[in-house]
């Protein structure tokens, strides 16, 4: 039974759907309820019957679709999105997927995704008017049908075409006839020699020159006249020998000039042609980011650099090519000298290509001298952009060496406008994943993973970044992290070893996170969870399964310092903290100039008891090494804030939001609460408000910000506007647990709102049975 939107249920209607669903919530009973309960407004509970209709219908479009719906009427397009690209990994080609999705990334300011998927709703079907008006509304041209073939014409056989010698030879002739005619009157009509052959077989070969631009004819002086006038410019005798001599060199000369220039013209044609293809073919190699394509596109500017050893562009697809190989796929030294000869062989040339510039500073930054790279980069980009001529590659260099620095928020932005210039690049969609991932935003960090991957099927650096994102969640998707593992490792052509490497280990964190589930489940839970990530059930066999995953991925690549990075996450999920520290510390001593390394120091070290110390002191040693990195100023103000340093943690903070142009709402949430807590009213208010909108498109984290500011509002009495303060927190993200406690304490101090104090109370107690304020949300719900 379909209920529309648009229509009023009695409570016994309703109520018999709310029964028809509880009996059997694994039917299709969810989609009448969820949209009865979406037509009246109830969004809460809209939600919670979708998520379950998602839950009993992994393979269906139409449950993920009615959240999409859900969230986009209380105007969480962003949620609504999510869900809607959902629905597109179940079923690509859904119309209706197709269309809501394109609908609402040109809403979120995805113009060109969106664009594309409402063309792919149309081609699905042509005649949905849903489709046809939302390509009207947003302007969209349609697809054109292509034109009929046109009817063949009867036509007399045309003589053979000319050869380029041919053509060259007559048009000189023309030239030699155009200078005879325009000599002057007073001489004598010369014998007319017969014309070469060429002129006669293609008199239509070229258009006639116009008359005012006679070609130029110059002829060497004679030695055998005394007179020092240059023969063309001397006054026509009246013939003689001289005068037949010059004529007969002329026709002699002409011919072969002609055909010489035509042999000429045609190789440098042909050379062009091949120069063009095999540039043409490495630049598209390059395109597609894989361990296969970069060896490919490495023998295509090679084939170019044959045609032409000076092709400045050539060097710099080679330059850039070498130093990914090097850098990022462990190439090597041998990597290392190819990508820095081809640099210095494409800077001679003087044109500077943008690869070459990209190459410069992925060198740098690879050889420890990271800092360098991102000044000179950055003067680079800002004078190209002055001039019109921004680069999405090197924006997208620029926000890879940022996020290498720490400094994730310029990272982002950089590679923001990186995909703005070039919306269709898988490698910087999985640049946007990652430093998403870094900066704890999961659901953008998906959604990037996913568009690399729509790009680039099985692009390996997405597939490997999505595996370790959803390995770190508190619930993971085991069933999925192993098919994206088993997909990587199984690969042909295979991604780099250093790619392979990584996916080892974290097919080892996956063994270690389902071997720590299954001790929780009843035993054909076990068995279940064993089959579909082929982890065995029984402990021992686990781990040595672990630690072969572990063996094989260090014996694959030694020198890669983000392989003891992820054993150390492993060894932190794990509760062992000082194991994770010393992991960690040998990616540091490995490579000393990632930011990254330092925060998960610090993570490892801060997870112990007593810990926080070290964890200052290790992120200070980092800021020395690599100056003020804003991720790393707030995560040594966070250490001193667990040591009780209120005052040093302060001056951290506002050391990270220093410059009035950077956005750091991490410390200036951290700021708020400080001041919160010293009942510093005024500072803490501008700090969390700032925070709240510096936190866009991060829900969970503008709700923190939003719930902190309204125990400030509830702080200095002003009851209202504490209670509009947590009810945006709440509508920012509904998930974030600590909104409900708060509201709840301030709605039991009004008789008249007990009622719904102890509803959010139990709302707490639901989400977090065992959080922070548990004890204090028994008491008020009355439990």
């Amino acid at each position: 039974m379909s209920i529309s939107p648009s229509k009023t249920l009695s409570p016994a209607e309703l109520a018999k759907l709310e029964h028809a669903f509880a009996s059997d919530p694994s039917s299709a009973a969810y989609k009448p309820l969820a949209e009865a309960y979406l037509s009246m407004g109830r969004f809460m509970e809209a939600m919670v019957v979708c998520k379950k209709g998602v839950k009993a219908h992994p393979n269906a479009v139409d449950p993920r679709l009615l959240l999409a719906r859900v969230y986009a009427e209380q105007g969480k397009d962003k949620k609504a999105l999510e869900e809607a690209l959902g629905a597109l990994q179940v079923q690509p080609e859904d119309k209706a997927a197709l269309r809501m999705a394109g609908a609402l990334q040109l809403k979120t300011g995805e113009a060109e995704p969106g664009k594309a998927n409402l063309l792919k709703a149309y081609t699905a079907d042509p005649g949905d008017p849903d489709t046809v008006t939302l390509l009207q509304q947003h302007k969209i041209e349609l697809p054109r049908p292509a034109a009929p073939a046109p009817a063949p014409v009867a036509a007399t056989p045309a003589a053979p075409a000319p050869s380029a010698t041919q053509q060259s030879a007559s048009a000189l002739s023309s030239v030699a006839a155009t200078a005879a005619a325009d000599a002057p009157a007073a001489r004598p009509a010369a014998p007319q020699p017969a014309r070469p052959t060429a002129r006669a077989e293609a008199p239509q070969a070229r258009p006639a020159a116009p008359q005012a631009r006679r070609p130029q004819v110059v002829v060497e002086e004679v030695d055998e006249d005394e007179d020092d006038e240059p023969v063309a410019r001397r006054k026509p005798s009246s013939g003689g020998a001289g005068s037949k001599f010059v004529t007969l060199g002329l026709l002699v000369a002409i011919p072969l000039f002609a055909i010489g220039y035509g042999w000429y013209s045609a190789n440098a044609r042909q050379k062009s042609r091949e120069l063009k293809k095999s540039l043409d073919a490495a630049s598209e190699l390059l395109k597609h980011d894989s361990f296969d394509s970069y060896k490919k596109a490495v023998e295509a500017a090679d084939q170019a650099l044959e045609v032409d050893a000076d092709s400045a562009v050539a060097h710099g697809y080679l330059a850039y090519a070498w130093a990914i190989r090097w850098g990022e796929h462990g190439g090597g030294d041998d990597a290392r000298r190819q990508a820095e000869e081809h640099l210095a062989a494409g800077k001679k040339s003087g044109d500077l290509s943008s690869h070459l510039i990209a190459s410069e500073a992925l060198i740098q930054t690879y050889g420890g001298k990271g800092k360098d790279a991102l000044g000179q980069l950055e003067e680079k980009v800002k004078g190209l952009d002055t001039q019109g001529r921004s680069s999405s590659l090197l924006y997208l260099t620029l926000g890879l060496i940022q996020m290498n620095a720490g400094d994730l928020d310029r990272g982002r932005d950089s590679l923001d406008r990186a995909q703005t210039l070039s919306p269709d690049d898988p490698r910087t969609y999985a640049s946007l994943g990652a430093v998403y991932r870094r900066l704890g935003q999961d659901g953008a960090a998906w959604r990037n993973y996913d568009s690399a991957l729509r790009y680039e099927k099985d692009h390996p650096e997405s597939l490997l970044g999505r595996s370790l994102l959803m390995l770190e969640q508190d619930s993971p998707n085991f069933e999925l992290a192993h098919t994206m593992l088993k997909k990587l490792l199984e690969s042909d052509p295979p991604p780099s070893p250093r790619q392979l490497a990584a996916a080892h280990l974290a097919r080892s964190l996956l063994v270690s996170r389902v071997s720590a589930a299954m001790a929780d489940m009843k035993p054909d839970l076990q068995q279940k969870l064993a089959e579909v990530t082929a982890v065995p059930v029984e402990k021992e066999k686990a781990r040595a399964e672990m630690l072969k995953s572990e063996d094989t991925g260090f014996s694959l690549d030694k020198q890669n310092p983000e392989l003891h990075l992820i054993k150390g996450r492993r060894l932190l999920a794990e509760g062992n903290y000082d194991a994770a520290a010393e992991e960690i510390r040998k990616a540091i001593r490995m490579d000393g100039s990632r930011a990254q390394f330092y925060v998960e120091l610090a993570k490892s070290l801060m997870g112990k008891q007593g810990g926080e110390k070290e964890a200052a002191d290790a992120l200070q040693t980092a800021l020395k090494t690599m100056g003020d990195s804003p991720k790393l100023v707030v995560m040594l103000g966070n250490a001193y804030r667990r040591q009780g340093k209120l005052d040093d943690a302060l001056s951290q903070y506002q050391r990270a939001v220093k410059d009035p142009k950077a956005k750091n709402p991490e410390a200036r949430l951290a700021m708020g609460a400080i001041y919160r807590e010293r009942s510093d009213w005024a500072k803490a208010q501008e700090q969390l408000e700032k925070a709240s909108q510096e936190f866009l498109g991060q829900s969970d984290r503008a709700a923190m910000a939003l719930t902190e500011l309204g125990r400030v509002f509830q702080g200095k009495g002003d009851a209202a506007k504490a209670d509009e303060t947590y009810q945006r927190a709440l509508n920012a993200d509904e998930a974030y647990s600590p909104a409900y406690y708060f509201y709840a304490t301030l709605l039991a101090r009004d008789s008249k709102q007990t009622a719904k104090a102890k509803m959010l109370a139990q709302e707490y107690l639901k989400r977090d049975p065992s959080g922070e304020h548990a004890s204090a949300a028994r008491s008020l719900s009355g439990g």
